[in-house]
């Protein structure tokens, strides 16, 4: 069995090395170390201990990337680190997070929002600091043009249109893991009830991206429905493409925020409107699994039937989720998700995200990816498929 170094006497760590690798945002170099046997309980230990993990930080110091001017340490931020440390620190996150921009690269940020935690404990005005100068570099481009503070004044849903979708994922979890905290954890607005003006200000900026987000997963699922009517009309076989599930819900959506949806969104939605009842699969018709009572659209994530059960809603298509099968969890904003979305949605480019004119890639396989963190999503399983017990 692997154990964890923090969890053992390092004086047991022998010098032998089996391997090691770096994490994936590369703040960290994991070192696998066999053990002493002297030094073991030949009873226990022995049988059941083979090697320890050590995990060393890297990201304080240079391992080859140059100095992030941007950053600035007007004071000593920490105790525990340096001045110079801090800078490091500074650069390699930013350089980390900008290399996961790049669509290709999946998200895997857990060394990096693990850093950025502890920076929020030693030095929390540095990481108040650098946190806003990246946030303003995903908006302006250069965070050496633009204070996201003096954007605070703007609508951010002028802002969040001419964002990419993979840095609102970006800023979606740094948002929930790092400057909110457990605030955000089932919901975007669980966190106004602080105040802190920082905490307003940050859960402010996630409600807006997560609107956003939301926006363009409608709009894509409306112009799968037009590309896919327009495929049937002219014999064009649609075996294998992706089918936009949960159309009456995402239109009941639209209706509730009409006056507060994009133009571009608006206008599609009028031919999802034109198509009505004949598209594949329209019903805004839903039923309590529990007691089978009715069940009204009021909110895009959460249903109460008339019997006051509380249901899930997919994430992805707005539908209820089942409770009779394994459906998908995200470990980053808690959501759930029943249908899965076509990799295409993630990987499309900025000036695809409402199109309409049939450009869209539906052939993609699906992808179990949350469509508002971006991060792989996990199977949540009945508790009594995970317990030890045969009974």
């Amino acid at each position: 069995m692997v154990g964890f170094s923090i969890c053992m006497q390092l004086s047991k760590v022998s010098d032998r090395c089996y391997g090691l690798t770096l994490s994936p945002g590369e703040e960290i170099i994991a070192v696998v170390r066999s053990l002493d046997l002297n030094l073991l309980n030949q009873m226990y230990q022995v049988r059941t201990q083979k090697a320890v993990v050590e995990f060393i930080w890297i990201g304080g110091q240079f391992v080859g990337i140059p100095l992030d001017g941007s950053i600035d340490i007007c004071s000593p931020q920490s105790a525990d680190l340096s001045s110079s440390n801090l800078m490091w620190w500074g650069s390699n996150i930013l350089w980390s997070l900008k290399k996961y921009e790049n669509v290709e690269k999946r998200l895997v940020l857990w060394d990096v929002v693990a850093a950025l935690q502890e920076l929020k404990k030693t030095a929390p005005a540095f990481l108040e600091t650098l946190v806003h100068s990246w946030a303003s570099a995903l908006f302006a481009g250069d965070s050496q043009c633009v204070s996201i503070t003096a954007q605070s004044s703007r609508s951010m849903h002028d802002m969040m249109p001419h964002v990419s979708s993979r840095k609102l994922h970006l800023l979606n979890i740094i948002c929930r893991k790092v400057m909110l905290g457990n605030h955000a954890r089932h919901g975007p607005g669980a966190g106004n009830n602080s105040n802190d003006g920082t905490t307003d200000f940050w859960s402010t900026l996630l409600v807006a991206s997560e609107t956003e987000l939301r926006e363009r997963l409608v709009g894509f699922t409306f112009a799968a429905v037009v590309k896919r009517t327009a495929c049937l009309f002219n014999g064009t076989s649609t075996a294998n493409c992706w089918f936009p599930v949960g159309v009456a819900q995402m239109d009941s959506w639209v209706s509730m925020n009409y006056e507060k949806v994009h133009g571009q969104l608006q206008s599609i939605r009028s031919k999802i409107k034109e198509l009505g009842s004949r598209i594949d699969g329209y019903s805004d018709v839903e039923s309590c699994p529990y007691c089978s009572s009715p069940v009204r659209f009021e909110s895009p994530d959460v249903a109460i039937c008339g019997e006051r059960h509380t249901l899930s809603r997919c994430r992805t298509s707005m539908t209820l989720c089942s409770v009779a099968q394994p459906v998908w969890h995200c470990s980053c904003c808690g959501g759930t998700v029943d249908k899965l979305l076509p990799e295409s949605f993630f990987t499309m480019p900025l000036d695809a995200v409402r199109d309409d004119k049939g450009s869209l890639d539906l052939s993609a396989a699906s992808a179990p990816l949350c469509p508002f963190c971006g991060v792989l999503l996990q199977r949540s399983m009945p508790a009594f498929l995970l317990s030890t017990s045969p009974v």
